[in-house]
């Protein structure tokens, strides 16, 4: 696969990605759930910009000039923030609906992830540094994806962690 050809199917994955959040958002009656989705489409928007330009810089002069890719990845005060605001949820409401979207978003990010990992072994130099950062940030959205998951089916999980010990007495 050629340089172009990867940030096409790339910009491809991320369009689909951004525009299900984005009506992920309008399709929730969660407050909070309207936040999380809309917050997820603006991070795959600004996908979609990054590569739009890397592409335009392309087809200009064959150099992708690494410009770092810029995320609004969470902090880890906002997880712990989250964390904090997710033992407060009110699991009497049915999260059926939202659950429902954030495991068809769960499997878009793996897809996604998975496409940026054969990028990243199919290509080399810029274009493999490029893509390993896009790998990260979508590794890391899975991983807030499945997070919310946990939450809202109470599973006793976050971000992988269990929020309890079987072996404390």
């Amino acid at each position: 696969m050629t340089v172009e050809e990867a940030i096409i199917s790339a910009l491809d994955y991320e369009r689909k990605v951004r525009d299900y959040y984005f009506q992920a958002s309008k399709n929730t009656d969660d407050p909070k759930g309207r936040e999380i989705f809309g917050a997820l489409g603006e991070e795959e928007q600004g996908h979609v910009d990054y590569l739009e330009s890397r592409l335009k810089r392309w087809r200009a002069n064959g150099c992708l000039d690494s410009v770092e890719l810029k995320s609004t990845l969470p902090s880890r005060q906002w997880i712990e923030e989250g964390k904090a605001r997710m033992q407060k949820l009110n699991l009497d409401r049915d999260y059926s609906n939202e659950i429902r979207m954030m495991k068809s978003a769960l499997k878009l990010e793996e897809e996604v992830s998975d496409h940026y990992r054969k990028l990243v072994d199919g290509l080399e130099d810029e274009a493999q540094a490029m893509f390993r950062r896009f790998l990260i940030i979508e590794d890391a959205h899975t991983a807030i994806v499945q997070a919310e998951i946990d939450a809202m089916e109470g599973t006793g999980f976050w971000f992988d962690f269990a929020e309890f010990n079987l072996e404390a007495g």
